[in-house]
């Protein structure tokens, strides 16, 4: 190719990217891209520096006289009532003194009388008439007559000892007394199961049944109840069944003490019912 044909070729290609060159440049002149505007920085304002907004004034309307002469208007009043209930009944008591009237006595309020009820006597709490019964009869009793008498459960005692002096004096009997030397502890034991589970039947105390019930307790070398023997009844079977129950219910006690030798162990007790409340002895 002749070098003149390769000159021209190269201006003309030189010319088309300077054009080229020449409208990127345009563009990016006339057209600049988008930029993303920067966050806005927090402005503190000062609220103690603002001033102080003036409301307007508003001004109440003036009335305008219709005279210029003050009068005074009439007093009301509500018309009387003809019905009975809006109509009070004063009583004259004395003779009024010459001269002065004599002054209304004043209303007392009565309660309707209910039909089937008979009215409280003056004194008379009305909170007692909430009371159940048995509550009441409850309050009522004395102090002597909440546990049976001690000269009865003293004589049953001593009924008992003179029965059983035999085993006594062998040792494998012994009644219910926690500060023994020997079973105390065992004894301690025996009657905190027995507190336990041992409850005053609601149906007994409500109607105020009393009594003591004695038995005689076997035990194992475990501490478990093998035997119980009712000695006498209390006089009310719902006792005695409770008295069986308890016994039934609690588990071992414990082992026997390490001095006592002998597989089996008798205890005396006495459930004593009495004024709501239990004791054993």
């Amino acid at each position: 190719m002749p070098d003149r044909y390769i000159e021209k070729s190269f201006l003309v290609l030189l010319c088309i990217s300077l054009l080229l060159h020449a409208g990127v440049f345009a563009g990016l002149y006339f057209f600049p891209p988008v930029r993303p505007e920067p966050p806005k920085e927090p402005v503190f304002i000062d609220l103690q520096q603002m001033p102080e907004l003036k409301q307007p004034e508003q001004r109440q309307q003036e009335t305008k006289r219709r005279s210029e002469q003050r009068t005074r208007a009439e007093q009301e009043m509500a018309p009387r009532g003809d019905a009975p209930k809006d109509s009070l009944t004063v009583e004259k008591k004395t003779a009024p003194a010459p001269g002065r009237q004599p002054a209304p006595a004043a209303r007392t309020p009565q309660t309707p009388a209910t039909p089937g009820r008979t009215p409280a006597a003056p004194g008379f709490s009305a909170a007692g008439l909430l009371k159940p019964k048995e509550q009441i009869a409850r309050q009522q009793l004395t102090t002597a007559n909440l546990f049976p008498g001690a000269n009865r459960l003293a004589k049953l005692e001593e009924s008992y000892r003179r029965k059983f002096e035999n085993d006594i004096a062998e040792g494998d009997t012994r009644f219910l007394n926690s500060d023994d030397i020997v079973f105390g502890s065992f004894l301690r034991r025996f009657e905190g199961a027995v507190y336990g589970v041992w409850r005053y039947p609601q149906e007994a105390a409500l109607r105020g049944i009393e009594g003591i019930t004695p038995v005689r307790i076997t035990f194992n070398r475990r501490g478990e109840i093998t035997n119980i023997q009712q000695l006498e009844s209390s006089g009310a079977r719902i006792l005695d069944e409770e008295v069986l129950r308890t016994l039934r219910a609690i588990g071992p006690v414990g082992g026997f003490p390490k001095g006592y030798d002998k597989e089996e162990f008798h205890l005396i007790a006495f459930f004593q019912y009495g004024g709501a409340r239990r004791s054993l002895r």
